[in-house]
């Protein structure tokens, strides 16, 4: 059974669910996390729990995954108190599962990972790119991105998609320096550098950690 992921983006939890396909954020604000009848939940305050789920059926971005309860509800609630500060708001995070579906026609049709802010440029400061191998790696244009809408492969890159097996790695950033890599006011787009992959079939997650900025 696919595991639940619960990530951290920013001032808000992202929570998704493979069995029923939902994908949600909740906002930090007033969020509790603590281990009931040896389950990880989650509530706001002192309301009903909304989230209960044992170790086994969570999943984590993290390299070193919590092989215990006490550990992983240590991490959900650094997940909750980090990015809940007005001191960083310039700073975000994003996530977004790619189905298989989605990675073979990821050239031909970039994802929205984070819609554009105007007059602003979303830049990439760190991102990272997980496949969660299934039976077939990909083939041929192996290559993850993330950039502008206008130019979809000029921020982050990776060659990463034939694994064959689950792997997670940090994406390089592009540091050519010209001035096509700015883009105000365009989303930041996933993507696949030259052309679509050909066969694969499994989800690939992408986190990134990024900026808006004035220019």
């Amino acid at each position: 059974m696919a595991k639940t992921i619960i990530e951290n983006a920013g001032t808000q939890l992202y929570i998704y669910i493979p069995q029923s396909g939902s994908i949600n954020y909740y906002d930090k604000t007033n969020l509790k996390v603590s281990a009931v009848n040896n389950r990880l939940t989650l509530r706001y305050g002192s309301g009903t729990s909304f989230f209960s789920r044992g170790i086994s059926e969570i999943d984590t971005p993290s390299t070193t995954p919590p092989n215990s309860l006490p550990e992983m509800v240590k991490l959900i609630h650094s997940y909750i108190i980090s990015g809940t500060s007005s001191s960083d708001t310039d700073i975000k995070r994003a996530s977004y599962v790619l189905s298989s579906a989605q990675v073979l026609a990821l050239n031909s049709t970039p994802i929205t990972i984070v819609s554009g802010v105007a007059s602003k440029e979303l830049q990439v400061m760190s991102a990272a790119v997980r496949v969660k191998f299934a039976s077939a790696a990909y083939a041929t244009n192996t290559t993850i991105a993330i950039g502008t809408t206008s130019d979809p492969d000029g921020q982050a890159q990776l060659n990463c998609l034939a694994a064959a097996s689950s792997i997670r790695g940090t994406m390089g950033l592009v540091t050519t320096g010209v001035a096509s890599n700015l883009h105000t006011g365009e989303d930041l787009v996933i993507s696949v550098v030259s052309g679509n992959p050909a066969t694969g079939n499994s989800d690939v997650v992408v986190d990134i950690t990024y900026r808006e900025i004035d220019l």
